[in-house]
């Protein structure tokens, strides 16, 4: 199956330059004490991220009309954002008052979820290939 699309792929390139973004202003609003900074890039990361996953899941929607309920992308947004944050800190780029316990929780808290997600997608999935000619699933 046609399950990485260029679509995808996209997304995943803007989605690390976008979390290369945040990470750099979420650990100098750290360093700095700055509440407004952390708060704002959180805040825009959001937005940011939301509009990507609007704009590159409809082109993706309509180039391979498989509803896979944006499991792929969020697959994608996981693993993009969790290896950056491991790396931020391997690379000790991260803020003095920032730790891996944070990273760590937040890869289980959010693999929980995403793990409910993969559920869900699995459920759905058995309903959506119905009416799609076979030569444009698998290649």
């Amino acid at each position: 199956m046609k399950a990485i699309t260029v679509y995808l792929l996209r997304f995943a390139l803007a989605a690390t330059v976008l979390t290369i973004i945040f990470r750099y202003f979420l650990s100098q609003g750290i360093d700095a004490g700055s509440t407004i900074t952390v708060i704002l890039s959180a805040v825009l990361y959001f937005i940011g991220m939301f509009i990507l996953g609007w704009y590159f899941g409809k082109k993706d929607g309509n180039y391979l009309p498989f509803y896979d309920v944006g499991f792929r992308f969020h697959l994608t947004t996981y693993i993009i954002y969790n290896l950056i944050s491991e790396l931020w800190f391997i690379l000790e780029f991260n803020s003095h008052y920032e730790n891996f316990f944070t990273i760590h929780r937040t890869v289980f808290i959010w693999g929980g979820f995403l793990l409910i997600h993969f559920i869900f997608f699995l459920w759905a999935r058995k309903r959506t290939i119905n009416n799609l000619n076979k030569r444009d699933l698998f290649e």
